[in-house]
C-alpha cells in the first residue's frame, strides 16, 4: 500500500461534517461555518442549543474489530485491510518501571493492546475519523461538526418541540456510541443555550446521557475559540490578552541572558 494514495482515498469518502480536512479549508472555516448558523439561527428567533461532546480517550478505547470493518466498508479490502490488520492487532508496548525485584534485578514490563492506538502515529487521527464517519448518517434534525471532539447544534423555534428533537438526536446518539463501543465523558460535555443579549430567559431543554444530567455552561472552547451563549468574543479576547502578557513578561526577563545579536 502507497502511504500517499490512501490519504488521496481518505478525501474521496470522508464526511461533509469534517469541513476541517476538505481541500481549501481550515479551522477557521469550521468555526465560522458554525458560528454562523448559529447566528442566523439567533436572527430568525430561533432556539439554539449547542452540544460539545468530548471522548473518554477517544483514541485509546477503538474497537479494531469495527475500525477494520469499517475499513472493508469503504473499500479498503484486500492486502491493504490485512496490513491494517497487522498494524493494529497484537501490538505491545514496552514499559519500563523503576524499581527492582527481590533479586535486585530491574523490572520491565509489557502489555498487549487491543484497542490503542499510538497517537504519535501520523494515521491515528485519519483512523479515528474514519471510525466515526459515519456518525452524520445517524443524526438527524442536527447539524455536526466533527474534529477531535465531536459538536452538534440542535435548533427550533418552538420550546417542546426543540425538548422532543433534543431528546430524539441524544437518542441517535447514545445508540450510534453504544453499538461502536465508544464512551461520553459526561464530565467534560458541556451544554450551551446561544440567545441573543436582550433574551430574559434562557432556553434549556434537559439533556441526560446515558441517564447522567448535562450540566449547562456560560462558556465553552470550540475549535480553540472562547465562545459564550450570545457570541461575545470578549472571552476570547481576554484570554488571547492573557497569553501574550506572560509571553512578554518572558521575553522581558529573558532580555540580560540572550545575546544582543538575536533577532
Amino acid at each position: 500500500m502507497q502511504y500517499l494514495n490512501f490519504f488521496s482515498l481518505f478525501h474521496l469518502f470522508i464526511s461533509v461534517s469534517y469541513l476541517l480536512f476538505k481541500k481549501g479549508k481550515c479551522i477557521e472555516t469550521a468555526v465560522q461555518s458554525f458560528i454562523e448558523i448559529i447566528q442566523e439561527a439567533l436572527d430568525k428567533g430561533v432556539h439554539s442549543i449547542g452540544i460539545f461532546i468530548d471522548l473518554t480517550k477517544a483514541y485509546d478505547t477503538l474497537n479494531h474489530k469495527v475500525l477494520l470493518e469499517k475499513l472493508l466498508s469503504y473499500g479498503i479490502r484486500g492486502i491493504t485491510n490485512l496490513w491494517f490488520k497487522s498494524y493494529l492487532t497484537k501490538r505491545r508496548q514496552y514499559i519500563e518501571i523503576n524499581r527492582s525485584d527481590s533479586s535486585n534485578v530491574m523490572v520491565s514490563r509489557y502489555r498487549s493492546s487491543c484497542r490503542e492506538i499510538k497517537q504519535s502515529v501520523p494515521l491515528c487521527p485519519l483512523l479515528f475519523l474514519l471510525y466515526i464517519n459515519d456518525l452524520p448518517l445517524n443524526i438527524h434534525s442536527a447539524n455536526l461538526d466533527i474534529f477531535a471532539d465531536i459538536n452538534v447544534l440542535i435548533t427550533d423555534s418552538a420550546v417542546c418541540a426543540l425538548q422532543r428533537k433534543t431528546d430524539r438526536v441524544i437518542a441517535e446518539l447514545e445508540m450510534w456510541f453504544n453499538r461502536n463501543d465508544l464512551i461520553i465523558n459526561v464530565g467534560k460535555t458541556g451544554i450551551m443555550s446561544f440567545h441573543n443579549r436582550q433574551s430574559k430567559f434562557l432556553i434549556k431543554p434537559q439533556v441526560s446521557f446515558n441517564k447522567l444530567n448535562l450540566e449547562y455552561t456560560a462558556e465553552t472552547k470550540f475549535l480553540g475559540i472562547h465562545i459564550t451563549g450570545t457570541l461575545k468574543c470578549n472571552s476570547h479576547v481576554q484570554s488571547l490578552a492573557n497569553k501574550l502578557s506572560k509571553v512578554s513578561f518572558m521575553i522581558k526577563s529573558s532580555k540580560g541572558i540572550l545575546s544582543p545579536y538575536m533577532n
